[in-house]
């Protein structure tokens, strides 16, 4: 049984204090501020939506009250840095290596959910989607089910206690072809922080894994013999046959009941998309095709690619490079994945010579456009009425250096 979900009255946690989104399954008690916070942020580049210019913003409640062109004599002097929204994460593994810094062995479940959340605001990510694995394709110690149980009620108990500062949200990574995932989804995703589903199969010779021959080299260079890697592709394989199409069906209708988002996971061919866009995803995370792009793009399904594929001139599986998808207009936001300091480099490296974005649209790829992805109307933008959730950044040399973090309007870093 999962505890009540309640916000301490007196706490000054933003992201405690309060979540707008009005079908998140389990609502907070919204707290109001002891008194009046309202300041100015002048002198900044400003990034909106669609553009950028030399500004202020005045900050009041925790929310942007108003936002003005032209250089101003009251408030922060930013001295011309960045002035963008909270980056959104709906993809990040991040939270497992501090729970499991090394292969069997854990850490305190609370403390590594801290540490986590500070690393999270260090490269400007202020609502985080902690992606945690239901039936594990490599089945790692920490994507155990009494470990899940452990990661998912630590986080809750930091966030209880007022110990987090940007806002965590769970991402269920649902491994279709497992035995367990039916069992273990119908009681994991009853966690009151649960607010996004995927499909995932990492069965091998397709999606992720297409380029059978290469993954089966890393089996053999993990010690495998012929016969165990015989025997354990024909057990993928034939877990796919069993499972794959009851266990998408039960993710989808668990994902409307809590009207959650559901996404799409490394689609590979049209059908991919196809299947996916009519179980409900909205979103195709990682498609390993060109094909898989258009398709999803022609389905009105977002696109999302990895931080790291971009940052490091394509896909460690050998799939389509994010670079590509950007150039031929598939590409319109990103998810960390393993790597959350990507986000902000991405937003910045496509407004380089080879890609020429205006900023405001690299900024939009892990601000604006993940934010309307996962459905959350709050936040995502530097407009009147929304929330404070900011970042003031200055570039040195190629990369974006963080100067300032505001959560709600409180600053956190």
């Amino acid at each position: 049984m999962w505890m009540a979900w309640v916000a301490p009255s007196n706490t000054a946690n933003p992201a405690a204090r309060a979540r707008s989104r009005s079908s998140f399954p389990h609502p907070l008690q919204i707290d109001q501020l002891e008194s009046s916070l309202e300041y100015a942020l002048k002198n900044a580049r400003v990034v909106t939506r669609d553009e950028d210019f030399i500004g202020s913003v005045l900050v009041r409640d925790g929310c942007i009250a108003s936002v003005d062109r032209g250089v101003s004599q009251t408030g922060e002097d930013l001295s011309g840095d960045v002035l963008m929204p909270g980056i959104i994460d709906i993809h990040t593994d991040n939270l497992e290596k501090h729970f499991y810094p090394r292969p069997n062995i854990d850490w305190d479940p609370v403390s590594a959910a801290v540490v986590h959340d500070g690393g999270c605001l260090s490269v400007g990510v202020t609502t985080v989607f902690d992606s945690l694995s239901l039936g594990a394709y490599n089945g790692s110690a920490a994507r155990g089910k009494a470990n899940l149980h452990r990661l998912t009620e630590g986080l809750a108990a930091a966030e209880r206690a007022d110990m987090l500062k940007a806002e965590h949200r769970i991402h269920w990574r649902c491994e279709t072809t497992s035995d367990v995932m039916h069992d273990w989804l119908l009681e994991l995703s009853e966690h009151p922080m649960t607010s996004m589903f995927s499909l995932m199969d990492h069965t091998p010779g397709q999606r992720q894994y297409r380029n059978i021959e290469n993954h089966l080299k890393n089996w053999r260079d993990n010690g495998m013999n012929q016969e165990a890697i015989d025997l354990r592709l024909a057990d993928c394989r034939e877990r796919q046959v069993r499972n794959a199409d009851i266990n998408a069906a039960l993710v989808a209708k668990v994902a409307k009941a809590r009207n959650a988002t559901l996404i799409s996971h490394d689609d590979e061919t049209p059908e991919h998309v196809d299947r996916a866009a009519d179980f409900g995803a909205t979103v195709a995370e990682f498609p390993v095709t060109l094909e898989a792009a258009a398709r999803a793009q022609a389905r009105g399904m977002t696109i999302v690619m990895g931080g790291p594929n971009l940052m490091r001139g394509g896909s460690y599986s050998g799939n389509v490079p994010a670079a590509e998808l950007a150039k031929k207009n598939l590409l319109e936001a990103f998810a960390s994945d393993y790597v959350p300091r990507s986000l902000i480099e991405c937003a910045f490296r496509l407004t380089a010579p080879g890609f020429d974005w205006p900023l405001a649209k690299g900024v939009a790829t892990v601000t604006a456009t993940v934010a309307e992805a996962a459905d959350l109307g709050d936040r995502g933008v530097i407009e009147p009425g929304k929330r404070a959730d900011l970042l003031r950044v200055r570039v040195v040399g190629d990369l974006p250096i963080l100067r300032g973090v505001w959560v709600q309007g409180l600053r956190v870093a």
